[in-house]
């Protein structure tokens, strides 16, 4: 189970990690989008490289709970978002796949967390 968390969440800091690089290097084009925009994805993106370091932080260390809760509910109220939004647009097989590793994961680590908790393993 240890093993399982630990995977995800350096697989979820490399995927912060690389959103918010794209997110803060990514050229200002005025055709497709305007400067507050433009700059409030770029204060999104530096977060998620931020965030990045919080996940690779706690797979390493994985009693930190109330971290490691916090961001299991924060991907996982992401999750939700994203998949509501589905009303706006149609859902692609990427999309889909993108709201399925932040719903499942989480919540599954989340459980796995909490028994290893209560059986003193971490």
């Amino acid at each position: 189970m240890l093993l399982f968390i630990r995977i995800f969440l350096v697989l979820y800091g490399l995927i912060a990690a690389a959103t918010g690089f794209m997110g803060t290097t990514a050229k200002f084009n005025p055709k497709i989008t305007d400067i507050m925009t433009d700059n409030n994805h770029r204060f999104v993106a530096a977060i998620w490289m931020a965030t990045s370091l919080a996940f690779f932080y706690v797979a390493w260390n994985p009693s930190e709970t109330a971290l490691f809760r916090f961001l299991m509910v924060a991907v996982f109220i992401g999750g939700i978002v994203r998949a509501v939004a589905l009303v706006n647009y149609p859902a692609t097989p990427f999309l889909i796949f993108g709201i399925l590793i932040e719903l499942i994961p989480t919540a599954l680590m989340l459980w796995f967390h909490s028994k290893l908790l209560n059986s003193n393993s971490l």
